[in-house]
Order: C-alpha cells, then structure tokens, then sequence
C-alpha cells in the first residue's frame, strides 16, 4: 500500500475512532492548523522567479486516537502551490513533512511519565529560536535543524536529571524526504535548563551516517533566550559547531546573535548570523499584526559572503502571514504546532 493511501486511511480512521469516544465522554478529539506566507522579495542575487513566492504553507491535524495517544499529520503545499507546471509530478511523501503518534506512558499505562514520538518528524536537535519573518532564509536555518526523517523521540519527565528541566533523545535514519528505512543512522540528545523564569537554555549534540561519506557528521549547539518580565523585550542567541558535514566544510562554526522589542503597534526585529569563512548576514525586521491572524513583516537583509557558496546580496522582502485554526469540541493543542 502506498503511504498516501496508509495516511488517508490512518486519518479517516482516528477521526471516526475519536468521534465515537468524544460522543462518549465529550473527550477533545480534532484540532486543525492551517498557515500561509506569501513573500514578494527584491534580491541582488535571486532570480526574478524566485522573488514571488508561496513559502510555508502548511495544514496540520492533531487527533487523540485514545487517552494519551495522539496522532499527529502536517502537510507542506509549498511545492505543490509553487509548481512551475501542470505536468510536474510530486510524491505524497515530500508533501507530508511530518506524520508521527505520540504515546504519554503515564496515561496509557500507568508507568513513570514520559513522551515518546513515533514517526517522520523534527529530530531533537539546535534551539532554532527565530523572529525573523524569512526565517527559513537564514545561515543557520538547516544547521540548527534535522527534518523529515523516520525516527523516534523519548521526552524524559521534568527534572529527570535534577541538573536540568527537560531532556529529549531522538534516535532516525538519515533518507531524508521519504518513508523508506535506510542503512545511514543517526541519534541526538537535547537538554534544556530554565535559569530563571525570564532566561532558558539549551544544549544539544547529533551524530549520524551521510550516504556516500566515509566520516560520521557531528553537530554540537548551545542557546540560550532572555526576556525582561513583561515579554516586550527579547535577546537570544545559539552557536553551532559541525564536523563532516555534506553540505560545506568539513569544519564549521555558525552563530546567530538576534533581538526585538516592541515598537508602536508591532515588534522590531535585529539579528546577525555568521558561519565561519562563508557568510556574514545583518537583518532588520518588523513584525506588524493586522488582526487577530493576520501579520504584515517587511524586511532587510545585508549579506556578505566569503565563500563560492554564498555572494554579497541585498534582500529587501516583505511577507504577509496568515495563521487560522479549528477544533471539534475543544482545544486539544495550546500554542503552536511543532514547526523547524
């Protein structure tokens, strides 16, 4: 059976399943995500087409399959919408970015609480704290991040280790942007420690196999987020370290040094990125609401780069967000989605 079809029927299935048991117990069984970013985008280096853009655009389902067992589904339709003709043909599987259950043991069995997710998902890896509208744009966007690959990841109680607050190990392969297992393995751990009740940090380490490479990748991150009591003021930053990685040296060091505060009706944004012997970029950003779902975040980037892989480049860009959301019943997920 093809994945397309086993997700359609696993869907059907939780939605049928969960609405009998909220007749039941008027249980939380839905809730449905949707967000749009359109991106018109002035670039020194960029090619016309890519200047006009649909960018993140994504559904996601949460569904409660029984009491502590929820599924979890988000669809990307940023290829789909972007397609530059009727005849390009997409798999299903690099249109479904995540797809994976989440077990909480305490409530399904009774044993010492912990998370476990199962699935195609975002591994536990990097801070990837960000107010940048574009932020997917960044330096550090793909270093901070390991995505759409099959896995599994345990969340550990609070104050399992009484040094820090939470800690998640994920264990994956590697075959990224599809369902097939491969032979190329990875494993991370992440660890996060509230200083206070204005400053979190965060540590985490990966390793794993890259096809065709002879050397196992490694990754390191500290980060670290402080806000001032009311949350109008905020300063972050997060510095990666990587050894064999595909993509560029072997040997690099990225940083990211970012502010906001809030100003007049919207939040004014400042941050910088490096990776070492490659890039230097400097953005301001604005991020107005309109609304209650709406957000206008003009924005300007100064690149300099020192490396084939990236040239000099001014980006002026602005992107218009929308984010609308619907539940049957109740609420079953406050805040966000997971999002990389």
């Amino acid at each position: 059976m093809k994945p397309g079809a086993m997700a359609v029927i696993l869907l059907f299935g939780a939605i049928f399943s969960g609405t009998a048991r909220a007749e039941d117990d008027d249980a939380p069984w839905l809730h449905m995500q949707t967000q749009i970013n359109f991106d018109a985008r002035s670039s020194t280096v960029d090619k016309y087409e890519n200047n006009l853009r649909v960018a993140e655009t994504e559904i996601g389902f949460e569904v409660l399959l029984h009491e502590g067992i929820k599924l979890y589904l988000l669809n990307d339709l940023t290829m789909l919408l972007n397609k530059r003709s009727p005849e390009e043909k997409l798999k299903f599987s690099q249109m479904l970015e995540e797809a994976f259950i989440v077990i909480e043991t305490d409530k399904v069995s009774g044993l010492p609480r912990a998370i476990i997710s199962l699935g195609k998902q975002l591994m536990a890896f990097g801070q990837g704290y960000n107010e940048i509208p574009l932020h997917e744009d960044t330096l550090l966007y793909e270093l901070s991040r390991q995505a759409e690959v099959i896995g599994m990841t345990v969340e550990l109680p609070s104050h399992f280790f009484k040094l820090v607050d939470s800690a998640a190990i994920s264990v994956f392969e590697s075959g990224e942007g599809d369902f097939k297992i491969s032979h190329e393995k990875g494993m991370s751990i992440q660890l996060k420690k509230n200083l206070s009740e204005r400053m979190a940090t965060e540590i985490s380490a990966l390793i794993k196999q890259n096809p065709g490479s002879d050397h196992l990748e490694k990754r390191g991150s500290v980060g670290f987020v402080f806000q001032n009591k009311d949350g109008s003021k905020k300063i972050w930053a997060e510095g990666i370290v990587t050894e064999y990685r595909p993509e560029s040296e072997n040997h690099t060091v990225g940083l990211q040094v970012g502010a906001s505060q809030k100003w007049g009706p919207g939040t004014i944004v400042v941050e910088t990125e490096y990776i070492m012997n490659q890039a230097t970029d400097l953005t301001i950003a604005y991020n107005l609401p309109v609304g209650s779902l709406f957000v206008l975040s003009p924005e300007i980037r100064w690149r300099k780069g020192s490396s084939e892989n990236f040239h000099d480049d001014t980006m002026i860009a602005i992107r218009a967000h929308l984010e609308t959301q619907a539940n049957a019943k109740h609420n079953l997920l406050k805040g966000r989605l997971r999002r990389g």
